[in-house]
């Protein structure tokens, strides 16, 4: 009996993001990347946002293009699809991203004012994505973020909106209230940004309240090693299960599938059949694991643009995949495909009390 054809060697280390031209599917068109495989996609993305929120009100306007889009993980920078994404930096990079991260919020200028939602667009577009996730972020500070994603979102074809809810703030039924007539589809939770475990009881009236709409909440899940040493205890894996337990009709998102706890994740994806995967920013690696030991029914492909430019998680996902097109067409479309055609549609008459 003849062995199985070896899975062919993919390079996984680029000097800079265009070096991914090497691998078989992308191909350079007039100086940019593009997917030139026509056999892959359509790709939906679960995991983007529009520009990352701001307490100035007037630094940013969503619908804004702009010639680069100048995502946190540069053009110039390292690629490598056997990291985590946030491990590409170098530590210059980090710190700058991070400055970009505190000080752009503060001022009109900086990386953010290229992260709107046509540049969104275009870059999804360039390989083959056709629709994307888009969730607002609720930082508990005086910002437009959530409503004006939602608002931006929710004229676009291209995107699906998911509004934010930070629980420690007031009048949580209300917004949820609001950001159902504005058109959100699923609710974001970012225990690390929001210092909040997601087992804290002012967040469990927000799943009950998903739960009985209908809507998913996407949340953030997992240490990813450069959030403050609160931030970091609060994403723990082992802090996700008490909600995902005690909430069966409820769906969860656990995005980047875990973080650097990718491993935990999967035991949470095994156990609830409640719980789905994004596996942005995973590395080779982890994504091979996530693949391999649970369902691949519930596993969703997603980029974290504008950290990340969609051809990183996608090269991972392609190269994962390659000689099971059955289980990449699931990852790249139909899960998500199945996951959006179970949302609830909030209707615009719904009164907001």
């Amino acid at each position: 009996m003849s062995s199985p054809d070896p899975q062919p060697a993919f390079p996984v280390h680029f000097p800079d993001r265009n070096g991914l031209a090497a691998l078989p599917w992308f191909e350079i068109d007039h100086g940019e990347l593009v997917l030139a495989d026509r056999s892959i996609g359509p790709i939906i993305d679960v995991h983007t946002h529009y520009t990352l929120p701001s307490i100035r009100h007037d630094v940013t306007d969503m619908r804004t293009e702009t010639e680069d889009s100048d995502l946190l993980l540069g053009r110039c920078c390292a690629h490598h699809l056997d990291l985590y994404a946030n491990q590409c930096f170098s530590p210059s990079e980090l710190d700058e991203m991070r400055r970009e991260l505190v000080v752009g919020a503060l001022r009109r200028k900086g990386k953010r004012l290229n992260h709107g939602a046509p540049n969104l667009a275009r870059d999804m577009r360039s390989m083959g994505i056709e629709r994307t996730f888009v969730i607002g972020i609720d930082m508990g500070v005086i910002s437009r973020h959530v409503r004006q994603t939602l608002e931006v979102a929710k004229g676009r074809k291209d995107a699906v909106p998911f509004g934010s809810i930070h629980p420690r703030l007031p009048r949580r039924r209300q917004r949820f209230e609001e950001q159902l007539h504005q058109g959100a589809l699923g609710i974001k939770i970012h225990p690390p940004n929001m210092f909040t475990r997601p087992d804290h009881p002012r967040l469990s009236a927000i799943y009950r309240w998903c739960g009985e709409e209908n809507l998913p909440v996407f949340f953030h899940c997992g240490p990813a090693g450069i959030e403050p040493k609160y931030g970091a205890h609060c994403g723990q894996v082992r802090f996700y299960d008490k909600p995902i337990r005690e909430n069966p009709n409820t769906r969860f998102v656990l995005g980047h599938s875990g973080a650097l706890q990718s491993s935990e994740a999967v035991e949470l994806y095994r156990r609830y059949p409640n719980v789905w995967m994004d596996v942005s920013c995973l590395s080779l690696a982890q994504l091979r694991e996530v693949l391999t030991l649970g369902s691949p029914d519930r596993v969703m492909f997603g980029s974290d643009w504008p950290f990340y430019h969609p051809i990183l998680p996608l090269a991972k996902v392609l190269v994962a995949t390659e000689g099971q097109p059955q289980l990449r067409r699931k990852v790249l479309y139909e899960n998500a495909a199945r996951l959006i055609e179970s949302m609830r549609r909030p209707s615009t008459e719904r009164v907001v009390g």
